[in-house]
């Protein structure tokens, strides 16, 4: 049971990447779907025995890293962290899945795309099972593979190439901050396996001398999570990935590669523990993502942007609870995030089909009665976004801005991500009016043809939807009585802050795209045009990572790289330059063969002189 969760996923992929043209595009979407279906089972079963139960599991199948005193096995751990992660991530991937078999219906490599899906599942399953950091490294660098082929699933679009080359290159930041932390932890313990590494640092915290140095691992731990959990700095490749398919992006933002980063850091809790200044850089950094990208939610038209800024801002929430120590709030919103991101995206593919893939909200509008069972979904996941009172993302999102307040050294953080959550309420209001309620705007042969989806569009969103409202309440309980130490006691006019702002943020919206009939009328401030210029170019992040820091690299490289060394001093010294001597020398010896009685004379008196000079010189 324990090694078909993994490798089910992996089965699918493989039968429909070399068997695809057999099987055919139905065959290859039953059949992967099938495998993934499998792997849900089985990983209910393993949260029954080992969350449940408290029955912590560890497989050692071969030794596979053994370098002098550097011993890693292949093995796999499943404890309560890995049984939620494996129910997060089966559960909506089994269910994308089943939503591509329609959403990609008639596109003529949907067997490849299958495949792509099932092999990004294996991966994820893969790092989140892993029991030492080279294997969960080999997932990490997966998935990160298959965002990239899924991403640039449709090649023939550049911006899609575009988007894909990015995610690629800004994870590669990250993932040597990763690589950095691995071999800090090799040097400090000795070891790579979670429980040595652990088990070690708690025993050397005792000494003052290796703080410093699990702070810097902590850091460099903590940089690998910026990349793929697209926290501010490494965070402009999540949007720009909204060039794949829709399912992709459910995917990628609800239960695979942006929750990776946030796993490495409730994995590593007890070396974060052990760093108290990494763990108040963790709580800032996670705070003001949050806000940061909130705030470009707002004016953004790409109903997937929407969407995408969204996912930075909760993962800031899941980053600010690693950072005040609270690992299983963090583990509980990643999971109740799970279910209604994958509604909000996967309910946004079914209005982009029923649109003809119209993805801009200022050319939609009206769908409500056309499309009553999309808006209905789509307004439980953004209900459930907003922290709307008894939805699932309320028993989360709300508790983390409870134990946030508690942190009373950093509480600027605690009232960014409350006023995000005003901000937050304000998108998704802003969403649902100008794509459902506003008066349309779309194209009369687009909107008069706009219907709902197959049984497999819409089955996906009815499941989705339960596990929107009721997950957060059913799992509260249990996954409360995995943390530590209890909430702290605090006002309640602060408990009902987080509410009274969504509420507030949500009014405003509405307000402000319905009732103020007037307020596109007036003249727009100055100062409100170039506000919304500068958050709708996201805070000209591109322009500044390209214009000081790309262009600086490139630059350097272009001067260093390839002009001193590729065309200097390789092509000087190296194999191409000994070539061209020894050609430049034989043809320069080769001009003495003239043919002329002179020149052969010239040749031999200096030869001669040459032997002589050579003969007499050691008498001397």
């Amino acid at each position: 049971m324990y090694l078909l969760v993994i490798f089910a996923p992996l089965l699918g992929a493989l039968t429909s990447g070399f068997f695809g043209r057999k099987i055919g595009e139905k065959g290859a979407g039953i059949f992967t779907s099938a495998c993934l279906i499998l792997s849900l089972s089985w990983s209910t079963l393993i949260f029954y025995e080992t969350a449940l139960n408290s029955s912590t599991t560890y497989i050692k199948l071969w030794r596979w890293l053994d370098s002098d005193l550097l011993t890693t096995y292949f093995g796999l751990q499943f404890d309560s962290l890995t049984a939620t992660m494996l129910i997060v991530v089966t559960s909506i991937s089994t269910l994308v899945h089943i939503f591509s078999t329609a959403y990609m219906d008639g596109d003529p490599h949907l067997p490849r795309f299958m495949s792509y899906l099932s092999l990004f599942t294996f991966f994820m399953i893969l790092l989140v099972t892993s029991d030492n950091y080279p294997q969960l490294f080999i997932g990490w660098e997966g998935v990160g593979l298959c965002s990239y082929l899924l991403i640039n699933f449709w090649l023939t679009r550049i911006e899609a190439n575009k988007a894909a080359i990015k995610a690629m290159l800004v994870n590669r930041v990250g993932d040597i901050g990763l690589v950095l932390a691995m071999f800090a932890i090799w040097e400090e313990f000795g070891s790579l396996d979670f429980s040595s590494v652990f088990n070690a640092a708690a025993i050397a915290a005792e000494g003052p001398s290796t703080e410093s140095h699990i702070t810097l691992i902590c850091l460099f731990l903590f940089i690998g999570a910026v990349g793929k959990s697209a926290q501010l700095g490494l965070h402009t490749w999540l949007p720009d990935a909204m060039e794949g398919p829709t399912p992709v992006s459910a995917l990628i933002h609800a239960a695979t590669m942006v929750t990776a980063g946030v796993f490495l850091l409730i994995r590593s809790a007890p070396l974060l523990e052990q760093a108290p200044l990494a763990l108040m850089v963790v709580t800032v950094v996670g705070s003001m993502t949050a806000f940061f990208t909130a705030t470009i939610g707002l004016v953004q038209n790409d109903l997937k942007k929407v969407i995408a800024y969204s996912t930075c801002s909760q993962l800031g929430y899941m980053v600010v609870a690693c950072g005040i120590s609270h690992y299983s709030i963090s583990l509980f919103h990643l999971m109740n995030h799970a279910f209604f991101k994958a509604l909000l995206f996967l309910s946004a593919g079914s209005v982009i089909h029923a649109m003809a893939d119209e993805q801009d909200m200022r050319k939609m509008g009206g769908l409500i009665k056309s499309t009553p069972f999309t808006y209905t979904m789509m307004a439980i996941g953004s209900l459930s976004l907003m922290g709307f009172p008894y939805l699932t993302g309320f028993y989360s999102k709300d508790l983390i801005l409870e134990l946030a307040y508690d942190q009373y050294y950093l509480a600027f953080a605690h009232w960014l991500v409350v006023f995000s959550a005003l901000l937050t309420a304000f998108y998704s209001i802003r969403l649902i009016y100008l794509t459902f309620i506003a008066d349309t705007s779309s194209k009369k042969e687009v909107f008069m043809q706009a219907h709902e989806g197959s049984w497999n569009l819409t089955l996906p969103l009815i499941l989705l939807a339960l596990g929107s409202i009721f997950v957060g309440y059913l799992t509260k309980e249990v996954l409360w009585s995995f943390q530590a130490t209890l909430p702290p006691i605090i006002p309640i006019y602060i408990k009902l802050l987080p509410v009274i702002f969504s509420l507030l943020g949500a009014i405003s919206a509405f307000v402000l795209y319905h009732c103020s009939t007037r307020a596109f009328s007036v003249p727009t401030p100055a100062i409100s045009l170039a506000s919304y210029a500068f958050l709708y170019s996201a805070w000209q992040f591109n322009y500044i990572i390209n214009y000081f820091l790309v262009r600086n690299v490139w630059g350097l490289g272009h001067l260093i790289s390839y002009r001193v060394l590729d065309k200097g001093v390789l092509e000087l010294i190296g194999p191409k330059g000994i070539s061209d001597r020894m050609i430049q020398l034989t043809q320069g010896i080769s001009n003495l063969q003239s043919g002329l009685v002179f020149d052969y004379v010239l040749i031999m008196l200096i030869g001669a002189a040459v032997f002589i000079g050579a003969t007499i010189w050691p008498s001397y």
